[in-house]
């Protein structure tokens, strides 16, 4: 039989959960009577305990920096009566376990409880200024813990066997109090009790087994806790230790909480979704504050956060009116530590070295934490910093489709024979999709993310603690892409094979295969800035002041590339009918043919006999054809204040109050730049010295798809090529060769460099006001305690949204003949357009505590999520270049409404030990005013139409001066409902023999369905949430003195992923393995190996069909080794 002696040190982290560090020992007693009974000694009483229970998630309004310092005065001289005897305490509703941990560590006293007794008993809220003894008092009052203490002032904790459940509201508390009294000034440095039966020496003859509770099962313990004792349906992280999140990447370690799925970026994770809601569905906070984000929309991108930097994640399923409104998926509250928490000097330092498969590039991963508090533990002051550099390479194949039904002439293989369509309109078929272009791209990325977080706290009183925190993260991003794109007009294909859908799958086509460099940065900085005071008026009512200021910029306008060269005419074969994960791309030389195929006295241009295949990269053969700079720069800066109210009535039912309000402002804006006239060199091309281009080979080019893809291109530097077309005599040299004019180059050549275009640029500036009303009530009901919060919230929001219009003059085509126009816009003027709206979102959670160990749930809520800033723009955005086969534009709507949704959820919830729990829960969300993208056939009337009659190829969409464009616009049309299950599992094997009780894993399924999901059969209007798809996690660990080891294994099932007009992209089903190992030298240093995408996985996407194939990329594995030590 096994009895556990727990030494502990216990940490509270700021806000609603407390996140805390415990290292412990059972011991094997065998014949102590106080064996199964724990002991605890906590350091100084000169932490400051913290009231960070449920307040600091609650928005604060219309507070000034000047009410801040009228509260200090006012506390200050509030506090000068008190008695010194008094002490601060901060201990929520929660097992007795931490309670008293915790009680331990704010009265600084030491006494023994029994471990194993009390872990299903549940302790009352203790919030306020308390003698040791009263708080004790309050905290065990009605539970069926008693307090003993002997002659020599030392105390001890025990379950009364006579304590009956309904007699726990009558419960005596003289006991506790006479008890705790006389041994107070006593027991600071008591040692360990034992019972008149047992002598000190016979119990230290015992054999001793230690088994540490850190790292792994510490997290996982803290986290079923959190989730019990929460008031809501909520899920939480918590790092092992300071800086030791458990996965390098806050997304990633997101991904492991039942409904929370992620969508990454160069192989890391950056946004998520949860429950099936998108990124833009989920509001992200930090340390209770919205932060800005390069994000163009509402989505956070988690990648700006370096993990090492985040104390612990909660995320809330279920709203609640404190929460600030926006989530209709959830809202996920991301904490930092605090020093004044932390209550003594502590330092961390770590440094790894990351391995890229793929590059074969070592980078460093460094972080450094250090927090100490002075003056007699009054002043706090932390200050933390990362650096992490990443060297990537990722292979990818993209595709982009475009749908015809005029003018295609088909050529289509048969068994044997090659046939072509008399009438390619009279073949049955009336609609064809096939591959505009394809695009075989390697990507070499440079990642360094460099964030800080620093924090300075006040105790200015025992009742009051002042606190200025910052974060800043800096992440550049810079990629180079190199690839080999085939483009093609519809009626360049012949040798067509045409699937069940109309799907073109295999095809040959004559053009210049192309080749391209793309540069994508990313120079992102997000910085947050606050103020928070807290402040307990009295032992009922306590109050909340926070301001914050946050922006974040990623000014890549202009500094991005898109250079295009291009190849002598080859055949190209594409073809994706083979079951090769990407299509298959192979060049011929060919000769044409001077057979008369169709017996009618022609000789068509498509007849041709194929020759060898050839390689394209031939630094010899390359010409001019597109050229720009570009690129967007995002800026985003948020403004916050708010306040919150609790109290705490003396009434039987009605435990606590709480209100608040906001008041907050964020502007977004979008600048484009780009290259005025990029197809200077398209149509009047000249040859490039081949002293610009270097050939590449790239022989392991998507090695981890199945497939013998292309692997040859040039390389070449985009600046030496814009500046060779820049220089006169290239000018001089394109007049020559096209038959122009001398000088006719020189004098309509505009530059390269970038301009800002209006049309795709925009600034949204909204102002939202809330506040909100919470009462918590709490009685039996057949003596099982319900907990019930209700609340409303009212919220005011006004947005004002910015363009530039530009009158559309004239259309004209780019040459002679063919489907390229060039639009003439005036100049830009800017319009504006405002909305305003105002919701009222009640909110409802109930709590059952069935049993000690089971929970029920349930809660109801109304909530909502804003629009996109992005669809707000008042301007259709028309291209300078549009093609006559496909006359397209796109426009904003600012008068669109947000979501509403009405949530009900259910669970069940089983705590059956310490660290194990099973849980399942059903969710269901009504949602109106649904945004969906339609496209409308729309008048445009050209105010200078000189040069339209020079259009004759088509004129199916011309009327006089009026063209008639597809425009794509937002709108509120829709209603629609999501629903699904979740089911959570944690389990630690504490009663298997031997290695296996270090043994443990967490699991859970997420099942998630639509009432309306995407209908491939139709084109305008279609309902569908992006992200929506089930999912499934489990993470196998082990966890000792020495050894952790964890293997998480996550899939996510294909899911609807975004639409491209109206046209969808769909992600394949995913799954993805990860591992870390560490060997604790001392418990101080550690060292470790972590492995991320160890079977090197990749993401798929198509489009329509199974059959429409659009992209695939793969990251390759990546590998880590590294140190930690702490101080």
């Amino acid at each position: 039989m096994l009895w556990y002696v727990f030494f502990m040190k216990y940490i509270l982290l700021n806000q609603l959960i407390n996140n805390f560090w415990i290292k412990g020992e059972y011991s094997n007693l065998m014949r102590s009577p106080f064996s199964n009974w724990g002991k605890i000694k906590l350091g100084s009483s000169c932490m400051r305990a913290q009231k960070k229970n449920a307040l600091s998630k609650w928005k604060i309004i219309e507070i000034v920096v000047s009410f801040i310092f009228s509260l200090i005065v006012f506390s200050n001289q509030a506090i000068s009566a008190e008695n010194d005897e008094k002490l601060d305490f901060n201990i929520p509703k929660q097992t007795a376990f931490l309670s008293l941990i915790q009680f331990a560590e704010q009265a600084d006293i030491t006494f023994m409880f029994p471990v194993a007794n009390i872990e299903n008993v549940e302790t009352n809220l203790v919030v306020g200024k308390y003698t040791s003894s009263e708080a004790l008092e309050l905290l065990l009052e009605g539970t069926e813990l008693e307090v003993i203490s002997d002659e020599k002032g030392k105390i001890s904790i025990f379950v009364d066997p006579s304590f009956e459940r309904h007699n726990m509201f009558n419960h005596k508390k003289s006991k506790i109090a006479a008890s705790v009294f006389a041994v107070l000034s006593t027991v600071a440095n008591a040692q360990v009790a034992t019972s008149d039966t047992t002598s000190h020496e016979e119990a230290n003859t015992q054999e001793v087994e230690v088994i540490s509770v850190s790292g792994i099962r510490q997290s996982l313990t803290a986290v079923a806790d959190f989730k019990k004792n929460s008031n809501f349906i909520q899920d939480s992280i918590v790092a092992e230790d300071i800086g030791k999140f458990p996965d390098a990447n806050v997304a990633e370690s997101l991904q492991r909480i039942s409904g929370v799925s992620i969508d990454r970026s160069g192989g890391e994770g950056q946004q998520i979704t949860v429950r099936g809601f998108g990124p833009q569905f989920n509001t992200v906070l930090v340390n209770g504050r919205r932060m800005a984000s390069d994000a163009e929309g509402r989505a956070f991108n988690f990648d700006l956060l370096s993990a090492e930097l985040i104390g612990s994640v909660d995320v809330f399923k279920t709203s609640s009116v404190a929460l600030q409104e926006g989530g209709i998926g959830s809202t996920i509250n991301l904490k930092t530590q605090r020093p004044l928490d932390i209550g003594k000097f502590k330092a961390v330092v770590s440094a790894k070295g990351a391995y890229e498969d793929k590059s074969n590039e070592v980078t460093p991963n460094l972080f450094g934490f250090i927090s100490n508090t002075f003056a007699d533990d009054k002043v706090g002051v932390l200050l933390s910093i990362s650096h992490q550099e990443r060297k990537a390479t990722l292979d990818s194949s993209i595709t982009s489709w475009s749908p015809d039904s005029q003018r295609f002439d088909p050529w289509v293989i048969g068994e044997d024979d090659l046939w072509r369509f008399a009438d390619g309109q009279g073949n049955g078929v009336g609609n064809y999709v096939y591959q505009r272009q394809h695009n075989f791209m390697r990507t070499e990325e440079d990642r360094t993310r460099t964030g800080y977080t620093g924090t300075v706290q006040f105790a200015i009183s025992d009742d009051m603690t002042l606190t200025f925190d910052g974060m800043y993260t800096d992440f550049d991003i810079k990629t180079q892409a190199i690839s080999r794109i085939s483009h093609r007009n519809k009626n360049d294909l012949h040798n067509m094979l045409v699937d069940e859908n109309n799907v073109v799958t295999r095809y040959d086509m004559i053009e210049g295969p192309m080749n391209v460099y793309q540069a994508r940065n990313r120079p992102a900085t997000a910085g947050q800035f606050g103020a928070n005071l807290e402040w307990f008026i009295n032992d009922q009512l306590s109050a909340n002041v926070d301001i914050s200021t946050s922006s974040s910029e990623n000014p890549a306008a202009g500094k991005d590339y898109y250079v295009v060269v291009r190849a002598s005419d080859k055949l190209q074969r594409i073809d994706n009918s083979q079951g090769t994960d990407a299509p298959l791309q192979t060049n011929f030389n060919f000769t044409p043919s001077s057979t008369d195929l169709n017996g009618d006295g022609l000789v068509n241009q498509f007849d041709y006999v194929l020759g060898e295949p050839v390689e394209v990269a031939d630094v010899n053969d390359q010409a001019s054809w597109f050229g720009q700079r570009e690129g967007f720069t995002f800026e985003d800066d948020i403004d916050e204040a708010k306040i919150d109210i609790k109290w705490l009535p003396d009434h039987e039912y009605l435990t606590q109050v709480t209100f608040g309000a906001i008041a907050s402002s964020q502007e977004k804006t979008r600048v484009n730049k780009r290259s005025p006239d990029p197809q200077f060199y398209l149509l009047n091309r000249v040859p490039l010295p081949a002293s610009l281009f270097t050939s590449v080979n790239r022989q392991d080019f998507l090695s981890a798809a199945n497939g013998d893809f292309a692997n040859d291109s040039v390389y070449f530097d985009p600046e030496a090529l814009l500046a060779y077309y820049s220089q006169p005599e290239t000018l001089v040299l394109r007049d020559e060769l096209n038959g122009l004019a001398p000088g006719t180059s020189a004098a309509t050549f505009q530059s390269y460099d970038a301009i800002v275009d209006p049309s795709r640029s925009y600034n949204v500036q909204e102002d939202i006001l809330s506040a909100y009303v919470n009462a918590m009530f709490e009685f039996d009901v057949s003596s099982m305690p319900l907990t019930i919060n209700a609340g409303l919230r009212f919220t005011d929001t006004s947005v004002d949204s910015t363009g530039a219009n530009r009158v559309f003059l004239d259309l004209a085509p780019a040459g002679t003949t063919g489907d390229v126009l060039i639009s003439t816009l005036g100049a830009p003027e800017e319009v504006t357009a405002s909305a305003d709206y105002r919701k009222w979102l009640p909110s409802v959670n109930a709590k059952l505590d069935v049993t000690d160990e089971i929970v029920l749930r349930a809660a109801y809520s109304k909530t909502l999520t804003r629009p996109d800033m992005t669809l707000l723009n008042p301007a259709p955005a028309f291209a300078q270049q549009v093609r006559l086969s496909s006359l397209e534009a796109t426009a904003g709507n600012p008068d669109l409404s947000p979501f509403l949704a009405n949530n009900y959820d259910v669970s069940f919830e089983w705590y059956y030990n310490q660290t194990s729990y099973l849980t399942v829960g059903y969710f269901r969300k009504d949602i109106d005013g649904f945004i969906v993208s339609g496209i409308a056939r729309e008048p445009v009337t050209l105010s200078e139409p000189n040069s339209l009659d020079l259009i004759t190829e088509d004129r199916s969409n011309i009327d006089g001066n009026t063209i008639y464009f597809d425009i794509t616009r937002p709108r509120n049309l829709e209603k629609t409902s999501v629903d699904g299950f979740e089911i959570g599992f944690q389990h630690t094997f504490d009663s298997l023999p031997g290695l296996l009780k270090y043994v443990g894993f967490s699991a859970n399924l997420t099942f998630v369905s639509a009432e309306d999901e995407f209908d491939v059969n139709v084109i305008d209007n279609n309902i569908a949430l992006p992200g929506l798809g089930d999912s499934q996690n489990i993470v196998l660990f082990y966890d000792d003195t020495k050894i952790e080891a964890r293997i998480a294994y996550n899939n996510r099932e294909e899911f609807f992923t975004r639409l491209q007009g109206v046209e969808p992209w769909f992600t394949e089903q995913y799954d993805q393995i990860d591992a870390r190992v560490a060997y604790n030298i001392t418990k101080d240093i550690q060292v470790f190996v972590e492995g991320t995408n160890l079977t090197d996985s990749f993401t798929r996407q198509h489009g329509r069909y199974d059959s429409q194939f659009l992209s695939l990329e793969s990251s390759g594995p990546r590998y880590a080794m590294g140190v930690r030590a702490s101080f």
